[in-house]
């Protein structure tokens, strides 16, 4: 049971997190500052940085949380093949719960900024270390072969590039949608380079 002082610090950290997306989409990521998210907030300063180390962990503050629950999906996946395509459900199932309109709009604010392509990179590349890792463990190996790490490369590839797309749409619904179509047309692409390659 959380106390209330958790409480209030889950409360308030939701409460600065909320007033810097608005001000974001309002006045643009580079033009706001943590001052201004403070005062829109009704929090100093200094209570801000107890929160988040910078304005851009604000946008990344569920990267822990999000890492785990992508790993916890392709554990519990229904079809215990290490393949591309039997990554295809726990990553659609793990989009799905992506979409509300929190993570839409920060969604939409990472996909548009420039500046916080590194930032948005290093999750990428965290989602797909640790998937490999998972995969690995699963073939009782402590260290994920090169199979391993293409498979996850490829399928975070398809949710990087739904993400990319359902920022272009105006609904934070048909993410999970949008990933099995990339994998899909993953599918459909691979399949043709395998028949160039016998044709060759």
């Amino acid at each position: 049971m959380s106390t209330l002082r958790e409480r209030n610090r889950l409360r308030t950290r939701g409460d600065i997190a909320s007033a810097a997306i608005t001000l974001f989409e309002q006045h643009g990521y580079d033009n706001t500052t943590i001052e201004q998210v403070a005062k829109a907030s009704g929090v100093s300063v200094a209570t801000f940085f107890r929160h988040f180390p910078s304005k851009e962990d604000v946008l990344f503050a569920d990267e822990d949380e999000s890492a785990a629950a992508m790993v916890q999906r392709v554990a519990g996946r229904s079809d215990p093949a290490v393949t591309v395509a039997a990554l295809a459900e726990p990553v659609a199932l793990f989009a799905t719960d992506l979409e509300d309109d929190r993570i839409f709009r920060l969604t939409h604010l990472v996909m548009t900024n420039r500046q916080l392509e590194p930032r948005s990179l290093r999750m990428r590349l965290r989602w797909e270390r640790e998937i490999a890792r998972q995969l690995a463990a699963e073939q009782g190996s402590s260290a994920p072969t090169q199979d391993d790490v293409l498979i996850a490369s490829i399928a975070v590839s398809c949710l990087n590039t739904a993400l990319r797309f359902w920022d272009r749409t105006s609904s934070p619904s048909g993410l999970s949608d949008l990933v099995r179509q990339m994998f899909a047309r993953c599918s459909r692409i691979a399949g043709a380079t395998d028949q160039v390659a016998e044709s060759a």
